[in-house]
């Protein structure tokens, strides 16, 4: 080998190198999927043991129902985690606008238990109980329920592509005759990279209401964008489908992790 082939040679392995470790320092933060962050759909992911993990979400709904049809849901939340793979979490929601719903909110409480972490190309699996707790002028009774989050990546690579099943099935305390006792919630979605730093997630979901007969069905879709390390910004969109769905749904909402 020639002394200009083995210079060619070598800037190429340096180059390899440096693509290399820059695709690693990238790493996966933008491929987190939280309610709202960008859409409904959420990942299996757990935070660790003493870290603290912070979200403000915004969705605003444009309903189908003629007049008061405004409706715009501020939704904080705090989640810690007291122990491997265990978090407590907590999200005071509140509603604002003229459609149904409006001037009240909820409570949620959540624990998340990580059944199975998801590590490399393996899936992951977490279980989530839940109680949530209404306030304002709402008549709503209190709901609680257990969530189920599946993740599974679909190639080797730590920022490919993964699928996400989520499953959700909740009861109603107090129900009216008007309202269910039970209802459900299923989602699927994917979401890949598409820039250093930013990924573009695909869901679709189906839920109960919790008035009798009434089935909201959306299709989403959203960009979720790692502005530095532990912070990331999401945008959404839904669309709905069915006269019980809102006719669009608009999501915005920042992370921000210790």
């Amino acid at each position: 080998m020639g002394k200009k082939e083995a210079v060619l040679v070598t800037a190429a392995a340096l180059a390899l190198c440096a693509a290399t470790a820059a695709r690693a320092a990238e790493g996966d933060e933008h491929l987190s999927l939280s309610g709202g962050l960008p859409v409904t759909i959420e990942d299996a992911g757990s935070i660790q043991k003493g870290d603290i993990d912070t979200k403000l979400r915004f969705y605003y709904e444009n309903q189908r129902k003629r007049g008061a049809r405004n409706l715009l849901t501020v939704d904080p939340e705090i989640e810690v985690g007291v122990a491997p793979n265990l978090s407590f979490g907590v999200s005071p929601s509140y509603s604002l606008g003229n459609a149904s719903g409006a001037q009240s909110g909820e409570v949620e409480f959540e624990i998340e238990y990580s059944v199975l972490p998801q590590s490399g190309s393996g899936t992951g699996i977490l279980i989530e109980p839940l109680v949530s707790i209404p306030y304002g002028y709402s008549e709503d009774a209190v709901e609680a329920g257990l969530a189920l989050r599946v993740t599974q990546p679909l190639t080797g690579s730590p920022t490919g592509p993964r699928l996400h099943l989520n499953a959700r099935l909740l009861h109603l305390f107090d129900s009216d005759d008007g309202q269910r006792d039970n209802r459900y919630f299923l989602g699927a979605g994917v979401n890949f990279t598409v820039a250093p730093r930013t990924a573009l997630a695909l869901d679709v979901i189906r839920e109960q209401s919790q008035e009798r007969g009434s089935v909201e069905n959306l299709v989403e879709a959203g960009v979720r964008h790692e502005l530095m390390e532990k912070l990331s910004v999401g945008f959404g969109a839904g669309v709905g489908i069915g006269p019980d769905s809102p006719r669009y749904r608009l999501l915005l909402g920042l992370q921000k992790s210790f």
